[in-house]
C-alpha cells in the first residue's frame, strides 16, 4: 500500500513521523520507506513489534526519554534478565553514541570496482567500519533483536587500518606497497636538500627531481587505491547488509522512544475483521487541545465487518474519531505501537480515509465529485482484497434527498464486501442499514456565565465527546441551533432560523 502524503497528513501519521527521531542516515532512510504489513504478514509484524517492545525495555532500563503522556506503555515481549539491568544504561549509551556518527557511504559503493576510491572516500569507508565495530561490540552485549545480525567486517577494517590503531583517519600507509618506504625516504631527503639549497639553478634541479618522485608516488598510491577498492567492493553486499541492519536497529529504537514519550500500547492482532480500541486518542489533536487548556476525550470503539455509522452534533469530534481510528491502523500496519490504552486490530491490504472537502489533487472536481472519484478508485483496486474505509459526511455535497439515498446504498454495498468501514453522517435513515451505530453524546452540559469566552471554548465545555452505542435508525441529533447560538451567529439571522424550524 502507498502511504501518500495526503493520507499521512489527513490521518495525522505525518505529524507522528515528524516526531520520530532516528539517529543515523540509515535509520532516517528506513523511516522514509516504512514496510506495510498486510494480511499474511502477521508473523513478520509480530517480530517487528517484539523488537520494538525490546527496544522499549532497553530505554526503560536506561532511564531515557521520559514519558509525556500518563498512559503506561505495555508489551508482551519477555522481560530483560534482572542480572543484566545494571549494565544496560552504559551499553545503550555506547550503542546510541555510535549511531549519529555514521555517514551515508552508499553513493561511494555505487561504482565500478575498477574506478578507485579517492582518499576522502577511503577515509569515510574506514570511519564507517571503525564506528560499526564499536557499535557491534556494544550490541553483542545486549539482548539480541530478532532477525537482526551484523556481518563481521574485521578483515575490511584491518585492510584500511594495518597498524591496528582503530583511528578513523586514513592515509596510504607505506606498508601497502614495497616501493613506498624507499621512495618516501628519498623524497624526504630531497626536500631537506631543497630547503638547504642556495643557488637557483641547484634548487630548480632538485625541484624537478622531486616532481618526478611525486609523480611516481602518486602512481604507486593509485595502484594501492585500486587494489583497496577492488578488495572492499568485493564486500559491497556485506556493507549494504550492515547498513540495512543499522537502519532497522535505529528504527526500533526510534519507534520505542516515541512509544515511551507518548505512552503508546502494543496492538494485538485479531484473527478476524473485528477492531477494538479502548482509550483511543489522536496525539496531534490532544496536543492542540492541551495548548488551549482542554483535555482530549478518549474514545471507545468496536467495529466489525461491514459499515458502522457515527452520528452526532456538529463540532462533536466525529471526524477526529475517523482520523484516530485510521491513524491506529496505519501505525499498527507499519510496525508501531498505537495511541490507545488497548488495541486489537486486523490487517488490511489497504486503509483509506476520504474527508468531505476539496484539496490538492481534486482536479477541479467539486467536493462531491472528488468523494465519488476517490471511492470508485478504491473499490476498483480493492476487488477481492480486505480493506478499511473511513468516510466523513459522505455525499453531503449534493442535494439532501439524493445524498441520503446514496449514503444508504453505500452502507448496504460495503456490507457485501470484505471490508470494515466507518462513516460519519447527518442523514437520517443511514444507520438503519448499518452494521452498528454510534452517537456522540453531544451538547449535554449546561454552563452559565461564559459569554465573553472564545466560542470554541463555550462549545467544548458543553460538549460530551464520548461515543455511545445507539440503536439502528436513531434520529441524528438536532444541535445546529445551539451550536449557532454558541458561535454568536447574527441575532436577526438566528431569529429567522428559529422561526423556520
Amino acid at each position: 500500500m502507498e502511504l501518500t502524503l495526503e493520507l499521512r497528513e489527513e490521518s495525522g501519521l505525518q505529524w507522528v513521523l515528524e516526531r520520530l527521531t532516528p539517529m543515523s542516515p540509515f535509520g532516517r532512510a528506513a523511516a522514509r520507506s516504512l514496510r506495510w504489513y498486510g494480511p499474511g504478514d502477521e508473523a513478520a509484524l509480530e517480530t517487528e513489534l517484539d523488537n520494538v517492545a525490546l527496544a522499549l525495555e532497553l530505554w526503560n532500563a536506561g532511564g531515557a526519554a521520559p514519558a509525556q503522556e500518563e498512559a503506561p506503555c505495555c508489551c508482551t515481549a519477555p522481560r530483560l534478565d534482572p542480572s543484566t539491568l545494571k549494565d544496560i544504561p552504559s551499553l545503550l549509551r555506547g550503542l546510541t553514541r555510535c549511531l549519529p556518527l555514521f555517514h551515508d557511504i552508499r553513493g561511494s559503493l555505487d561504482r565500478d570496482p575498477e574506478n578507485p576510491f579517492d582518499l576522502v572516500e577511503l577515509f569515510e569507508v574506514k570511519h564507517f567500519l571503525v564506528t560499526l565495530e564499536q557499535l557491534t561490540m556494544a550490541y553483542a552485549k545486549l539482548p539480541p533483536f530478532q532477525d537482526l545480525a551484523f556481518v563481521p567486517m574485521e578483515e575490511s577494517l584491518d585492510l584500511l587500518d594495518p597498524d591496528g590503531r582503530r583511528l578513523p583517519a586514513f592515509s596510504v600507509s607505506e606498508t601497502y606497497h614495497p616501493d613506498l618506504p624507499a621512495l618516501r625516504a628519498e623524497k624526504a631527503a630531497l626536500e631537506r636538500s631543497i630547503r638547504a639549497a642556495s643557488g637557483e639553478e641547484e634548487k630548480a634541479a632538485l625541484l624537478d627531481q622531486r616532481h618526478r618522485l611525486t609523480v611516481r608516488e602518486d602512481l604507486l598510491e593509485l595502484e594501492v587505491r585500486r587494489d583497496l577498492t577492488r578488495r572492499l567492493m568485493a564486500r559491497r553486499a556485506d556493507f549494504l547488509a550492515n547498513m540495512e541492519a543499522l537502519g532497522r536497529l535505529d528504527l526500533f529504537l526510534a519507534k520505542a522512544k516515541l512509544s515511551k514519550r507518548y505512552g503508546c500500547v502494543r496492538p494485538a492482532l485479531s484473527d478476524d475483521a473485528r477492531i477494538t480500541l479502548r482509550g483511543l486518542r489522536h496525539p496531534q489533536v490532544a496536543e492542540e487541545l492541551l495548548e488551549r487548556g482542554e483535555d482530549f476525550t478518549r474514545l471507545e470503539l468496536v467495529l466489525s465487518a461491514g459499515c458502522t455509522v457515527i452520528t452526532g452534533a456538529n463540532m462533536g469530534g466525529k471526524t477526529v474519531s475517523l482520523r484516530s481510528t485510521v491513524l491506529s491502523l496505519l501505525l499498527c500496519q507499519c510496525g508501531f505501537f498505537v495511541f490507545a490504552e488497548s488495541a486489537s486490530l486486523p490487517l488490511f491490504h489497504e486503509v483509506a480515509l476520504i474527508l468531505a472537502d476539496t484539496g490538492p489533487g481534486s482536479g477541479g472536481l467539486s467536493s462531491f465529485g472528488r468523494e465519488v472519484h476517490l471511492l470508485d478508485r478504491l473499490l476498483q483496486r480493492t476487488r477481492g482484497r480486505r480493506f478499511f474505509l473511513a468516510l466523513d459526511e459522505f455525499a453531503r455535497g449534493t442535494n439532501p434527498q439524493e445524498g441520503a439515498a446514496l449514503a444508504r446504498a453505500l452502507v448496504r454495498y460495503l456490507g457485501t464486501l470484505d471490508c470494515v468501514a466507518l462513516m460519519t453522517t447527518h442523514y437520517d435513515g443511514v444507520s438503519d442499514v448499518a452494521g452498528a451505530h454510534y452517537q456522540v453524546a453531544g451538547l449535554v452540559r449546561e454552563i452559565q456565565g461564559d459569554e465573553g469566552d472564545d466560542p470554541r471554548s463555550r462549545i467544548a465545555r458543553r460538549m460530551d465527546y464520548r461515543l455511545q452505542s445507539a440503536p439502528p435508525g436513531a434520529p441524528c441529533p438536532r444541535d445546529a441551533l445551539r451550536v449557532c447560538r454558541l458561535l454568536d451567529l447574527e441575532p436577526a439571522l438566528m431569529d429567522l432560523f428559529q422561526a423556520d424550524l
